[in-house]
């Protein structure tokens, strides 16, 4: 790698991961706005979020696959187009339909950007050089979704929802055009995509989001999208150019970091997507408040990232990934005891602050070790 790139591909990787972060966050605050502006019910006012998380939790395998077939830089430019476009329709949109349709499409953007994320610092860095970009990498996960928060927040109460999404258009013709200058082109594989895998894996998570938030009978849907994800994980262990090669998880601080994540994921988008509504509904907070309630949360998580670089060579990932999971879930217990007319400051405020302490010795250490060997 040439040094005078390093600080451009840098900025390509954290900005273009930065802009989907932000943009999942923006929809926790202002939902309530977007729905009132097309008189949504409740159940269509999930979908907001719903319909982005189908199709980028869904085809992000594809995604990553079509990165290694067609070369990082190509493909990466491809998820900004198709993620500052649709952005750009749901800052336009005019009908329910229209707006949840364009979520959708900004999920395949996703899809596409996230994975060649990781990809580019894996190509592009090495030795020291790769553990410090993976671990600024880790920190922007937990960062992006706060600052995203407060961003989403003052954006709604000083102009509008729609500002937030058209944002994205000006920043990703920017990112296209850092791609295109600086950043180098990888190689291809000759390899084929797996499409029965990404079926099996696409209707699976569809059945499995139906399942738990959609229409129809939602017990029958889930049985099936648990179904159809078994017989995805059938094919691949059988399939000769699997989505997923299975020798990934033939190494056990692999397996144990992707367990992890996959587990801190669950809760702490739960904690994102739950907790401005609470502060909305029970504490009647407004948007800007909301937003300002997460900066607290959003400072203490910066100090932790910045330690935890250093106490990672000191003391290898495993120590503080360990004291972060156990900071974080005292934060998770302590907020267990919000009710109405508790005491904010310690019942949200406090278990807020640990979490977000707790979320910096977490994400850079299991993205280390989720990538050690590969």
């Amino acid at each position: 790698m040439r040094l005078k790139h390093f600080d451009f591909i840098m900025l390509i990787f954290l900005l273009a991961y930065f802009i989907i972060l932000v943009d999942t966050s923006l929809v926790f605050t202002c939902s309530n706005e977007i729905g009132r502006s097309f008189a949504m019910t409740t159940s269509q006012a999930t979908w907001i979020s719903n319909a982005y998380a189908l199709t980028f939790g869904s085809l992000l395998l594809l995604g990553g696959r079509l990165g290694d077939l067609w070369g990082r830089k190509p493909i990466f430019i491809t998820g900004l187009l198709i993620f500052g476009i649709s952005s750009l329709i749901v800052g336009l949109a005019t009908s329910t339909s229209m707006l949840i349709l364009a979520r959708a499409v900004q999920g395949v953007g996703a899809a596409i950007i996230a994975p060649a994320t990781l990809a580019i610092i894996m190509d592009n860095y090495q030795g020291s050089q790769r553990d410090h970009a993976i671990t600024i990498y880790g920190a922007m996960s937990g960062i992006g979704v706060s600052l995203g928060l407060i961003i989403g927040a003052g954006i709604t109460t000083l102009w509008s929802w729609r500002a937030g999404f058209f944002i994205n258009l000006p920043i990703t013709l920017g990112l296209i055009w850092l791609t295109h200058r600086y950043l180098p082109a990888s190689s291809r594989q000759r390899r084929t995509v797996d499409w029965s895998g990404v079926a099996l894996s696409f209707l699976g998570i569809v059945g499995l989001i139906n399942g738990i938030n959609g229409f129809g009978n939602r017990l029958l849907s889930l049985l099936i999208g648990l179904l159809l994800l078994g017989g995805f994980a059938y094919h691949e262990i059988n399939s000769s150019q699997p989505l997923i090669p299975v020798a990934i998880f033939n190494n056990a601080s692999r397996t144990q970091a992707y367990l992890i994540r996959f587990v801190y994921s669950a809760a702490i988008t739960s904690f994102w997507f739950f907790t401005p509504r609470i502060l909305q509904t029970l504490y009647h907070l407004s948007p800007i408040l909301v937003g300002a309630s997460f900066l607290p949360m959003t400072l203490v998580n910066f100090w932790s990232a910045h330690q935890v670089d250093h106490l990672a060579r000191l003391d290898g990932n495993r120590k503080p990934l360990l004291w972060g999971l156990m900071i974080g879930l005292i934060g998770f217990l302590g907020l267990l005891s919000i009710h109405h007319g508790g005491n904010y400051w310690l019942t949200v405020a406090l278990p807020m602050v640990l979490i977000g302490y707790g979320q910096g010795w977490i994400l850079s250490p299991v993205t280390t070790l989720a990538v050690t060997g590969l």
